[in-house]
């Protein structure tokens, strides 16, 4: 081995090995603790909501329904619909969960869909208790099976009080959609 005057050597050349080595494992580690680690995030996120042939599937709401250039029916009911609060226990709603199954390719709820959206923000809802699932034309969920909820039309606008169901509207109400709200409303009481 040359010895240069002045040149610094290394008397433990292994040590640089050694000490290059660990930090390789070390960085290899921590990529895989990340990649562990997102995996596990990415699955828990799977798409809730999808956009498919001209209308919208999975969990919904106003933004997407209201905002839709493709939802013309929505600002029109909505504004047209003059609700009757009078007639429902706002105090009664505002103690129930509501969960709409609905389809944007329905006539009937592309009628009733609106006018229920207008009665809740006229008592101020709190939509964290408020749920509405666009269904496929069979009625069955895209990324969800909702059997156990029995929907065989659309909307089906099912009210629960205490985790039970108290009620739900099918299609369109018998008189007015106020007037079925508090008929389910009243048999809890």
């Amino acid at each position: 081995m040359d010895f240069i005057a002045g040149a610094k050597t290394n008397p433990e050349p292994y040590k640089s090995w050694f000490n290059f080595h660990n930090m390789k494992i070390s960085y290899l580690f921590l990529f895989c603790t990340l990649i562990v680690g997102c995996a596990g995030h990415i699955t828990n996120n799977q798409p809730k909501l999808v956009y498919e042939d001209g209308y919208h599937f999975g969990h919904l709401n106003k933004s997407i329904i209201q905002e839709h250039d493709a939802y013309t029916w929505f600002p029109k009911q909505y504004d047209n619909y003059q609700p009757m609060l009078e007639k429902i226990d706002t105090n009664a709603l505002n103690e129930t969960n509501i969960v709409v199954f609905m389809g944007t390719w329905c006539h009937d709820s592309k009628r009733e869909v609106p006018r229920l959206y207008k009665i809740l923000d006229g008592i101020n809802y709190d939509y964290s208790k408020f749920e509405i699932i666009g269904l496929k034309k069979n009625k069955t969920g895209y990324f969800k099976d909702y059997s156990k909820f029995n929907v065989k039309n659309t909307p089906t606008i099912i009210f629960f009080q205490n985790k039970r169901e108290i009620g739900r509207i099918i299609e369109k109400p018998k008189k007015s959609l106020e007037s079925n709200i508090q008929k389910i409303l009243n048999e809890v009481k």
